[in-house]
C-alpha cells in the first residue's frame, strides 16, 4: 500500500464556515489511501481586528466539537492544533513542514469581503511552502469540473521550465481525480514572445481547443480564460523572492490571483 499524504488544512477561527476544511474532506474521500488531515486553528492578524471587543475571537467547547464533526462522520485520521504566534505565516510554514505536508489548504474571503487583495502574511505563506497551497474561495463547487493551468512556455529559464513542468502535470492528475476537464493558457506580450504551439501540445499532451494562447497581460488573460471555460481551479506559479525583494508588492503572481475571484487557485514556488 502507498504512503497517505497529509494535507494541512488551515482553519480561521473567526469564520463560521470552514471552506477550507470542506475541501480537505472532499479531497479525502478522493484519495486511496485517505490522506492524513492536520488542522491548524490559528488568527492572520492582517485580516482580523483583534480587539477583545471582537466576539469571534472567542470560542468555547461547543465550537470546536462542531469543527470536528464532519472529520469523525468521515472517519478520517485527523488531528487538530491550535497556534497563538503572532507569525501567522510562519507558524503554518513550520508546523506544515513538521507534519510533512503535501497540500496546505487555505480559506481565502477576500473576494466576499471588503478586502480586495491576499494579506501579506498569506502572500509570504504562497511564497516560501515548500508545498503546493490550496486557496480555496466560498462558494467553489464541490466537483471540480474545470481545471486550468497557467504556464508560460516561451520562458527557457530552468525556473520557468520546473514550474511550467509542475503545473502540467499537477493539473493533468486533478483533472483525472476528478473525472474533470484540463485546459492550459498561456499569454504573450506580442510576436517576438509567441510560444511554440507544438512544443505545448507535445508537452501538455492535452487537444488543442482546451490550449489557449492568447495576446495581453497574464492576469488580463488568464482570467477571461477562467471566466470563459468556467475554471474551478487555477494551477500557477509563484517564483519565491529573496532579500529586499521580498518587500516589493505588485508582482504578476499577485496581480493574476487578485483577478481570480471566482476560483480556487493552487500554487507552486
Amino acid at each position: 500500500m502507498s504512503k497517505a499524504d497529509t494535507l494541512f488544512v488551515v482553519v480561521d477561527p473567526t469564520q463560521d464556515e470552514h471552506i477550507a476544511l470542506q475541501r480537505a474532506i472532499i479531497t479525502a474521500g478522493l484519495r486511496s489511501p485517505a490522506p492524513k488531515l492536520k488542522v491548524f486553528i490559528g488568527v492572520d492578524r492582517d485580516a482580523t481586528e483583534m480587539g477583545a471587543e471582537n466576539l469571534n475571537l472567542y470560542r468555547d467547547s461547543d465550537w470546536f466539537q462542531t469543527l470536528r464533526k464532519p472529520l469523525d462522520d468521515a472517519g478520517l485520521d485527523f488531528t487538530i492544533m491550535a497556534c497563538w504566534a503572532d507569525a501567522w505565516h510562519d507558524a503554518i510554514l513550520q508546523a506544515a513542514k513538521r507534519t510533512q505536508a503535501d497540500l496546505i489548504l487555505v480559506p481565502d474571503y477576500s473576494a466576499t469581503s471588503h478586502r480586495s487583495r491576499l494579506t501579506d502574511a498569506k502572500w509570504q505563506l504562497l511564497r516560501h511552502s515548500k508545498c503546493p497551497v490550496l486557496l480555496v474561495r466560498p462558494g467553489s463547487r464541490k466537483k471540480r469540473e474545470i481545471i486550468l493551468g497557467a504556464v508560460k512556455m516561451q520562458e527557457t529559464r530552468g525556473e520557468y521550465t520546473r514550474l511550467n513542468e509542475i503545473i502540467i502535470a499537477r493539473g493533468k492528475w486533478m483533472a483525472q481525480a476528478y473525472d474533470a476537464d484540463f485546459h492550459v493558457v498561456n499569454a504573450y506580450s506580442d510576436s517576438l514572445h509567441y510560444p511554440d504551439r507544438g512544443n505545448m501540445t507535445r508537452k501538455t499532451g492535452i487537444d488543442t481547443e482546451n490550449l489557449h494562447v492568447m495576446q495581453g497581460s497574464p492576469e488580463d488573460v488568464i482570467r477571461q480564460v477562467a471566466e470563459e471555460i468556467d475554471a474551478d481551479v487555477v494551477v500557477l506559479g509563484v517564483l519565491p523572492r529573496r532579500g529586499g525583494l521580498l518587500a516589493i508588492r505588485g508582482n504578476v503572481s499577485e496581480r493574476i490571483i487578485g483577478t481570480l475571484r471566482d476560483s480556487d487557485v493552487m500554487t507552486f514556488s
